[in-house]
């Protein structure tokens, strides 16, 4: 999906589908699930559908489909369609949506992009559920995306505000940057250069205003 094990939206997209089919057969397996408990996770997972099926209405859609079935004893019950929605008139990814291929109202995974008039992503979101529990997240995420000059940054939120990842790519005075940093590398030896000041001084914060998606 726009959506990768390590939640790190616009880095491996083509890896995603696989990464969170991975992600939920490990997590059935556990019984210490971290929740998001600052956000209504129930209500964020629900709203963000209701998100998807608004962004999607109307729209000449292109589809991408597939189909399959989880992994191990807990999860192999469950079979899953994957879908991703273009907007066939740009070719931009609106949304990527995995849910129960026997009860099509169980969404598993929801993903949304948000864009500007010059057609830039400048927020994403993600709700991820266990097949075995549809309407409660396990994890949540909020990426806040800023463009400066030749830099694509983005900064990620989970459902308790904590900042979990953060990327930088692009030209910085004629140099190439890819900067790729979890949120406990997040500290000052790896945030005092101007590069970095200069992927991520300015860039948007207020993740609680969207605890309702939009």
């Amino acid at each position: 999906m726009n959506f990768a094990l390590e939640f790190k939206s616009h880095k491996q997209a083509s890896r995603r589908s696989s990464s969170i089919i991975a992600y939920l057969t490990i997590a059935l397996l556990s019984p210490y699930i971290s929740v998001a408990a600052s956000i209504d996770t129930p209500k964020f997972h629900q709203a963000l559908y209701e998100l998807h099926l608004q962004t999607t209405k109307g729209k000449q859609l292109r589809l991408e489909e597939t189909a399959g079935q989880y992994q191990g004893s807990a999860a192999g019950q469950y079979r899953f369609k994957d879908t991703k929605y273009f907007d066939a008139s740009n070719n931009r990814l609106l949304s990527h949506v995995i849910r129960d291929s026997d009860k099509p109202d169980a969404i598993h995974i929801v993903e949304i992009n948000i864009y500007d008039d010059a057609g830039r992503v400048v927020r994403d979101f993600g709700s991820i559920t266990l097949p075995t529990a549809p309407t409660w997240p396990t994890r949540t995420f909020i990426n806040f995306h800023q463009y400066n000059k030749e830099l694509h940054s983005f900064r990620q939120f989970d459902g308790d505000g904590e900042v979990t990842y953060e990327s930088c790519t692009g030209k910085y005075e004629n140099r190439k940057i890819n900067i790729s940093l979890d949120g406990l590398d997040i500290k000052p030896a790896s945030t005092s250069s101007a590069e970095y000041k200069a992927c991520f001084d300015g860039i948007k914060s207020d993740w609680a205003s969207y605890a309702i998606p939009h």
